[in-house]
């Protein structure tokens, strides 16, 4: 089994995906795919939603009821920083 497939841009940009692909990735007519661009002419696309805005907003809603900010964050970064460097000389 090849994970290589050739597909052809028909108009309006229209692709087709071969069978053997739709099967295996349980991909129905009417899914939406996530597609991204690596640049350089590499994409990457997949049948599942990414989770990486959900997950931001669910941290960030977290965060707020704890009454943690950004900048409060970063101000024990920095203090945790410093108290490492100081223990490394």
């Amino acid at each position: 089994m090849s994970n290589t497939f050739k597909v052809q841009v028909v108009q309006r940009g229209v692709i087709t995906l071969p069978k053997e692909l739709r099967e295996q990735n349980r991909i129905d007519e009417g899914d939406t795919l996530t597609l991204i661009n690596l640049g350089d002419g590499v994409f990457v696309m997949s049948p599942r939603r990414s989770r990486v805005d959900e997950i931001a907003d669910k941290l960030a809603g977290e965060w707020r009821e704890s009454g943690e900010t950004l900048e409060s964050m970063l101000k024990t970064l920095r203090g945790v920083r410093a108290e490492y460097d100081s223990k490394k000389r």
